[in-house]
């Protein structure tokens, strides 16, 4: 993702500042009378260089406002975008309209449609539908003195000079991506995870005698990677696809990351690769929108479509809401009964227009939830098809959350998802909450107070990503330490029937329970709202497709370099491609987003 800077007008100081107005005085020569000013053109001419002086020193030194124009970053930050208000379901989300202002062709595209992540439905408002308003981009501060005095930290998002072409035609070509690897590492993407080695496996000499893996002859050109693409205007100027000091996908690296999943992961990361979690605050920013409850499709439920959230006739739960569209679910009893999510989605303009002629099974069956968004599925005027570019991925990192309503300190609450052939649980009773896998590898992994000791309303969130279990109870993180961390699987002996693409998913878990909630006593639950992680997506995706599970990509980064993604993996140029970033073209860190007023917030 590239992005432009902001103009600076000289003329007045930046909001905040302190502004000097440099009047003085002067006694007359025989020590009385009143004080004499200076000439008011001086005082101006005074003042107006003082605050040039003051806007350079911040721009250059400390801070600078950008514009975000693409959409590699979406949905942590927007490039050039429209907010879509869904006309079926209420939700609004915003959809990349980056070609019509900025496109990389220099053919402006004028973006007329887009697809509902929440109930996929396809609308194009060149169709006597209501206009979006125009495209307009994230406003960035970006702390430039912040690595001239610490170091880069892994997930910071960062913005540095365009290792491929700097500077163009005089203008910096400034792109901004999330630090995911450091210099001396070895980074996999796996399922849509990273992973890390800092071990050393690119030793050794062809039989000829040269390096398997050499190291460039020119310090300055250890940032090629694999498909980089380099142009005329870099000076001097290089020869396109050149050698890859990633060593994209090396032998040894891929030899290491097969053995440390068979070993499960067990082995130190000098040796072996180890997962990269998220942080709290990161994992808030980089979850994206499954379903939310609150938002549901009044023409399916005309067509007789299940609801995604459902239950067992005599079970206990009363839905309440429109009929085919509840909006909570009230629970009386002393038994465990569930309410679960299955993803009901029409794929397809086809599926619209058959449910016209009401709902059949086999028109619209649950599937595993994959990495799609709403932000890619833009359709131009002149192409006229949806963008679903690289996100038919399983998703198997979910984040589940419910408002739930106990009328008594004895009612019991659970939340449960699914991820292969494994379910886990976080399970509200007696003020405490107990986090338990069930399946294979089935155990109670850990227990610590809740907080939920009496009747109420708590609003409850429980999340399974990187491997890692996490529960919120009113917005505050419950501290497990490391004993909510489990180990990746290892792959299955045998995938299921279903599952042609050998992702490690299965059809009872992740088709027809991706997500439950359960209940004892008189409870209700209202606002259910599920998530997904940010998924990372592979580059070769031919060798891929067909065993997502067993393959992974490696790179190497090169010292004093980094590995930088885009949030938007399925649709972001990032140093999977054209390579890493070296410390020297590293401009600072990407500290807060300071317009449109709705965004306004720091950036994790």
């Amino acid at each position: 993702m590239a992005y432009s800077p902001l103009s600076s007008s000289p003329a007045s100081p930046p909001p905040g500042s302190v502004t000097h107005a440099f009047t003085t005085t002067k006694p007359r020569a025989d020590g009385g009378g009143k004080p004499q000013s200076r000439d008011s053109f001086r005082e101006i001419v005074e003042t107006v260089v003082f605050v040039v002086a003051l806007v350079l020193m911040l721009k250059l030194f400390v801070v600078e406002a950008f514009v975000i124009p693409t959409g590699s970053m979406a949905e942590t930050l927007y490039g050039y975008q429209k907010i879509v208000n869904c006309p079926e379901c209420g939700f609004v989300y915003p959809v990349n309209s980056s070609d019509e202002v900025s496109p990389s062709d220099g053919r402006p595209r004028q973006v007329v449609g887009a697809c509902c992540p929440n109930c996929r439905y396809r609308v194009r408002w060149d169709r006597n539908n209501p206009s979006p308003p125009s495209p307009s981009g994230d406003r960035v501060l970006v702390h430039k003195a912040q690595y001239a005095f610490e170091s880069p930290e892994r997930g910071d998002v960062v913005v540095f000079k365009y290792p491929v072409d700097p500077q163009v035609n005089g203008e910096q070509q400034n792109y901004i991506k999330r630090l995911c690897g450091f210099g001396g590492e070895t980074i996999a993407i796996n399922s849509g995870d990273l992973y890390r080695t800092t071990a050393s496996i690119y030793d050794g000499t062809t039989p000829a005698g040269a390096p398997r893996f050499p190291r460039p002859a020119n310090p300055l050109d250890a940032w090629y990677g694999p498909e980089v693409e380099l142009h005329s205007k870099t000076s001097p100027p290089f020869e396109p696809n050149g050698p890859d000091y990633t060593y994209h996908n090396a032998e040894p690296a891929l030899a290491l990351f097969a053995a440390s999943r068979q070993s499960g992961f067990a082995s130190p990361v000098e040796s072996g690769f180890e997962l990269i979690r998220k942080t709290d605050a990161m994992l808030e920013t980089m979850k994206r929108i499954v379903y939310d409850n609150d938002h549901q499709s009044a023409y399916l439920a005309s067509k007789s479509v299940p609801p995604r959230w459902n239950f067992e006739p005599g079970s206990g739960w009363a839905p309440v809401g429109p009929p085919g569209m509840p909006k909570s679910f009230t629970h009386s009893g002393e038994s465990l009964n569930w309410v679960r999510y299955q993803h009901l989605v029409p794929q397809s303009d086809d599926v619209w227009g058959k449910l016209a002629n009401g709902y059949e099974p086999g028109l619209l069956p649950p599937t595993v939830i994959t990495n799609f968004m709403g932000y890619n599925s833009g359709v131009d005027r002149d192409r006229g098809a949806f963008r679903e570019s690289g996100e038919h991925y399983w998703t198997g990192d979910l984040i589940l959350e419910t408002e739930a309503t106990l009328s008594s300190a004895s009612d019991e609450v659970v939340l449960e998802l699914s991820k292969g052939a494994n379910r886990f649980q976080a399970i509200f009773a007696g003020g405490n909450v107990r986090l338990v896998r069930t399946g294979p590898q089935g155990k109670e992994l850990t227990t610590r107070p809740s907080g939920i000791t009496a009747a109420g309303k708590y609003r409850l969130r429980f999340a399974n990503v990187d491997c890692r279990l996490r529960v919120w109870v009113n917005g505050a993180a419950i501290d497990f330490g490391t004993e909510a961390d489990y180990p990746p699987d290892r792959l299955p002996e045998q995938f299921d029937p279903e599952d042609r693409m050998h992702e490690g998913w299965t059809h009872a878990n992740d088709v027809l329970a991706p997500a439950s909630l359960g209940a004892k006593g008189n409870v209700t639950f209202d606002h259910l709202k599920l998530w997904r992680d940010t998924y990372y997506t592979y580059t070769e995706s031919s060798r891929a497709f067909d065993e997502i599970a067993r393959y992974a990509d490696t790179y190497y980064v090169q010292p004093g370099h980094y590995l930088c993604l885009g949030d938007n993996s399925a649709q972001s140029s990032d140093s999977r491609r054209w390579g890493t970033v070296p410390r020297r073209l590293m401009l600072g860190k990407a500290a807060f987003v300071f317009f449109p007023i709705g965004r306004i917030g720091f950036i994790e």
